[in-house]
């Protein structure tokens, strides 16, 4: 890990507006249509990937047993955004959500730092793209928005190594939604372990590669 690059903020809130503005056209060629991308999403995934800078400059192992609490922080990020009033009023469901974070049986934090552990070897991309699959399918690591972090966990990942996060584009967004939608719909058993995991797994990774965008990067010495 080099911790060498940043994120740069207004291009990446760029192009979420650009998608945004979209997005009725883009929902349109999706295999299972979306939400509406509303403002209050766009603001919270930009404090996300603010709060993604925060970490490289600290040079955290996101992880590592030490790291994995701000996982969690990030999903508080997304759903609750950063107002304690706000928080405060969905205490109970932050409470359920970070026992599921630990706990859940078929898919906690745990199970997602143990796999990126074991795959250390492996190229940014396929790491990136392992421990989203592994989130994303049936169970999934949080109650609700898993999309969205699992998309802050990946550009993380990708961010320390230097290597372009990943940020929804007008391009990109139909190559993003439909394998996260078919990861979405898979169940965690001993079968799609062997076969259908992998291979969806395979594919994204290929995407993360190929969909990298430069220019979402800042070197940390021209923040």
């Amino acid at each position: 890990m080099s911790y060498e690059c940043r994120l740069d903020l207004k291009r990446i809130k760029r192009s979420l507006l650009n998608v945004q503005k979209d997005f009725d056209a883009i929902n349109q060629k999706l295999d299972v249509r979306r939400d509406s991308l509303d403002d209050i999403i766009i603001e919270n995934m930009l404090l996300g990937y603010t709060y993604l800078n925060k970490l490289l400059d600290k040079k955290v192992n996101l992880l590592n047993r030490r790291g994995l609490h701000h996982v969690l922080e990030l999903n508080h990020l997304v759903l609750c955004g950063k107002d304690p009033g706000v928080r405060k009023e969905h205490i109970k469901h932050i409470k359920a959500t970070t026992d599921r974070f630990y706990k859940q049986d078929e898919c906690n934090i745990g199970h997602l730092a143990a796999w990126h552990r074991k795959n250390k070897s492996k190229s940014p991309w396929k790491r990136a793209a392992g421990v989203y699959i592994l989130h994303l399918s049936q169970p999934q690591l949080f109650f609700e928005g898993n999309h969205r972090t699992g998309a802050l966990i990946m550009s993380y990942l990708l961010a320390t190594e230097c290597k372009p996060p990943f940020v929804l584009n007008i391009d990109n967004a139909e190559a993003y939604f439909n394998p996260s939608t078919l990861a979405k719909l898979t169940r965690k058993s001993v079968v799609t372990h062997l076969w259908k995991l992998p291979k969806i797994r395979k594919n994204f990774a290929k995407f993360l590669k190929q969909q990298g965008r430069d220019n979402y990067l800042i070197s940390s010495t021209k923040k």
